[in-house]
């Protein structure tokens, strides 16, 4: 019996990666990451904001997402700060963004910045300056980044650098 119940589940578990493979649309991933019409939005919003950021408050800290139970999703931390409330913008300078797990306690996620924009209604961000992210073991660092915490998406426009552990790269298939 106890045989049937591991095969039953293990052809439960093909079929669940079947149909996970076949909802996947590598177009639609690709194009997606190919409109930089959110991008050019933030990145002449940050423009704006930046000459209207005449007295930032300094220290700031505020909470950008919360999951349903209240705990902290997402967190602001920022030198200097301006906040726009009738557009949702942040404009920071020397800011850290961070990412918590379920419980509210465990940082799962990190990006220290330069200098920002972050729209608090899409929570997506503009990054004019240099910036470094944190995901797991995984490092990014570059200039003009572009960031969506909703999607996961990270993408960098210039100088930018990627260390990340435990990937498996062939040394072949890099020289041609």
């Amino acid at each position: 019996m106890r045989v049937g119940i591991l095969k039953m589940l293990a052809g439960a578990a093909c079929v669940f990666i079947a149909c996970a493979a076949w909802a996947f649309s590598s177009e639609k991933w690709l194009a997606e990451r190919s409109d930089d019409s959110d991008m050019l939005r933030l990145r002449a919003a940050f423009a704006e904001c930046a000459k209207k950021a005449v007295a930032p408050a300094e220290n700031v800290s505020m909470v950008l997402e919360s999951y349903p139970d209240g705990k902290v999703k997402s967190r602001i931390t920022a030198a200097r700060a301006n906040i726009f409330p009738d557009s949702g913008f942040v404009w920071a300078e020397k800011i850290r963004l961070e990412q918590f797990d379920e419980s509210g306690t465990n940082k799962t996620a990190s990006l220290d910045a330069e200098n920002c924009l972050v729209d608090r209604n899409s929570k997506t961000g503009w990054v004019d300056g240099n910036a470094n992210m944190t995901y797991g073991d995984s490092i990014v660092k570059g200039r003009g980044i572009y960031f969506s915490l909703t999607r996961e998406f990270i993408k960098i426009f210039s100088q930018s650098e990627i260390r990340t552990k435990g990937a498996k790269i062939n040394p072949g298939r890099l020289v041609k």
